[in-house]
């Protein structure tokens, strides 16, 4: 019986020494594979804005079919999630040539993503792509790989180095007639530290100068779109000759919480939505700091920003200029194959240099922490959805409420403080079965005085700028954009867009500038839309470019606009034509 007993005891003894070495294996394997899963999809840096990402990723996207874990209104999409999506389109059964040239091409862009950085050429995980290398580098240092000027790769450690350039040079007839300019010189960078932590950078010196309908809305708003402090430019090169100079740098760093959870703190942009516009949050308005969280589980996509913002803008002297913050959240569903919503809530405030700390907490319901705190802020609601048809056939909007009240939209007594905005649109690949002919077609359409607060505190803008739509408020407009690439090289850009809006001139608030406060509103019942003094806006134009080598571009651009007023004082009417060169950088259209 004790023998038995010391059998049975060693047996246990056995069992507890296998579960245990089980368990360890077991949990040595769960470590691995979260650090695996680390490597190949945390790259949580945005992809660089060169106008040519994005449009391939949405496309391929497309025709790859439904991937439960992309979502795509939350911009700028990580190298991570390129990453994970080039691994999706190797897999595409027989793809297009042209689709093949589209792969590589974004193989090429996001090098990073191969077995740390791509260490040795005959190493990927590819099946069909492997990254390109030159075989005669400039000097044996630069351009080893097509998309990279300078590059390091070391055991815990890369680093990417490109230069920046945007040279244009262009002709103005109608109002303003003259010389436009761009002259765009920088440098970016990104890179990585023992494959957990991730930054990115980069510094622009601009110097422009543009047409007469944008020279008036910089008048207007105190601001040039997407810059922050400004000089007055004197050309040395042409005599009288005069523009805006200014600076704009990004900095962002990145890394995992968890693998689900994505972290990114930076000074850069950020942008909500599918279309060409955004309702919910733009890249339209100057960088700002924000702090930014993204969860990433099963269906779900759940994004928090927070964010300080400048009350105010460039008043002259060296003064520190007002803050404000704003925190906003938005949860992506991808439901089914074929569907996808969203949910979106914001709140703007100002607080005497400090962020309002109940605000922090990420997956609370900011009204009723507004509604807490005393209801000083602005508070704004809103959904989007997206519908696949097919892969050729892509339906999205979203509408937004800043302020509503059913009863008086019921009675239809054009209260004004019924405020917000709607945004429909369909974006159609190899549109005719035309490969490579995509278009998109948009309506927006936003209330007056939507956006606006009683004071500067608690608008949705920054620095003078909107954080959604260019126009502000009081418009509805149509955007038509076609995009034809005959060969990965050419590109044809035509696009047309037809907006009514109504002005606000001098110290008139119909309802347009979103800087104005409200409590100077003309009315509170029969405000239509528009509202005030109702001006047509005709903007077209096209742009073609050709790729020379990887994100080198020369193009060429001309473009109409004209505005009809019902004050005959305020028509205008301009064409232009420009040429230039770009490298590493996105075209700036400046579409209103």
């Amino acid at each position: 019986m004790e023998r038995l007993m010391h059998q049975h005891s060693k047996i246990q003894a056995w069992t507890a020494e296998v579960i245990k070495a089980f368990t360890l294996r077991i949990s040595y394997i769960l470590v691995f594979s979260i650090f695996c899963s680390i490597s190949i999809y945390s790259q949580v840096i945005p992809i660089t804005q060169n106008g040519l990402v994005q449009p391939l990723v949405d496309r391929l996207d497309m025709k790859a079919g439904f991937d439960r874990e992309y979502h795509s209104s939350h911009k700028y999409m990580t190298r991570g999630e390129l990453r994970r999506l080039l691994l999706r389109f190797d897999t595409l059964a027989q793809p297009e040539y042209r689709d093949k040239e589209n792969i590589q091409y974004l193989v090429d862009e996001n090098l990073e993503g191969e077995i740390y950085a791509c260490r040795k050429r005959d190493s990927t995980v590819l099946t069909n792509f492997l990254p390109l290398w030159n075989s005669r580098p400039i000097l044996k240092l630069f351009y080893k790989t097509p998309a990279n000027f300078l590059q390091a790769d070391q055991k815990d450690f890369y680093v990417r180095l490109n230069p920046v350039l945007n040279f244009g040079y262009g002709r103005v007839s109608g109002e303003g007639t003259g010389t436009t300019f761009q002259n765009v010189r920088g440098v970016e960078m990104r890179g990585g530290i023992a494959n957990r932590l991730w930054f990115y950078a980069n510094l622009h010196e601009t110097q422009e100068a543009y047409p007469a309908y944008v020279n008036d809305w910089v008048k207007t708003m105190g601001a040039v779109p997407g810059a922050g402090f400004l000089k007055t430019y004197q050309s040395s090169l042409f005599k009288g000759l005069t523009g805006k100079d200014y600076m704009n740098a990004e900095g962002i760093i990145g890394f995992n919480i968890i693998p689900q959870i994505g972290l990114q703190f930076g000074h850069g942009r950020n942008f909500i939505g599918d279309g060409y516009r955004s309702l919910f949050l733009s890249d339209f308005a100057a960088n700002y700091l924000y702090l930014k969280l993204n969860t990433k589980v099963w269906i779900f996509d759940y994004q928090n920003i927070f964010a300080e913002l400048n009350a105010t803008g460039q008043t002259g002297g060296d003064k520190l200029i007002p803050k404000k913050y704003f925190a906003n959240h938005h949860l992506s569903l991808n439901i089914t194959p074929w569907l996808n919503v969203g949910l979106f809530e914001s709140i703007v405030f100002g607080r005497d240099n400090h962020f309002e700390l109940q605000y922090l907490n990420p997956i609370i319901f900011y009204r009723t922490i507004e509604q807490l705190v005393g209801s000083p802020d602005n508070a704004m609601v809103g959904a989007d959805m997206k519908v696949r048809l097919g892969r050729s056939i892509k339906l999205y909007g979203q509408i937004m409420l800043d302020e509503l009240i059913i009863k008086n939209m019921l009675k239809q007594n054009g209260w004004w403080g019924n405020k917000y905005g709607i945004q429909a649109g369909i974006q159609y690949y190899d549109v005719a079965g035309i490969d490579h002919l995509d278009m998109r077609l948009e309506y927006n359409m936003v209330r007056p005085y939507t956006y606006s607060e009683r004071d500067s505190a608690s608008n949705y803008s920054h620095h003078f700028q909107p954080l959604a739509h260019p126009l502000g408020a009081n418009f509805y407009e149509i955007i038509c954009q076609v995009r034809y690439a005959p060969t990965s090289r050419w590109t044809i850009d035509p696009f047309c867009m037809y907006a009514v809006t109504g002005e606000d001139h001098g110290d008139i608030n119909n309802g347009s500038n979103i800087l104005k406060p409200y409590t100077t509103r003309t009315g509170d019942f029969g405000i239509g839309l528009p509202n005030g003094d109702r001006a047509n806006i005709i903007h077209a134009g096209i742009d073609v470019s050709y790729m020379i080598y990887h994100n080198l571009f020369v193009e060429l651009s001309a473009g109409y606009r004209s505005k009809k007023s019902v004050l005959e004082a305020y028509n205008t009417r301009e064409t232009w034509i420009s040429a230039g060169v770009r490298m590493n950088m996105a075209k700036r259209k400046m579409l209103f």
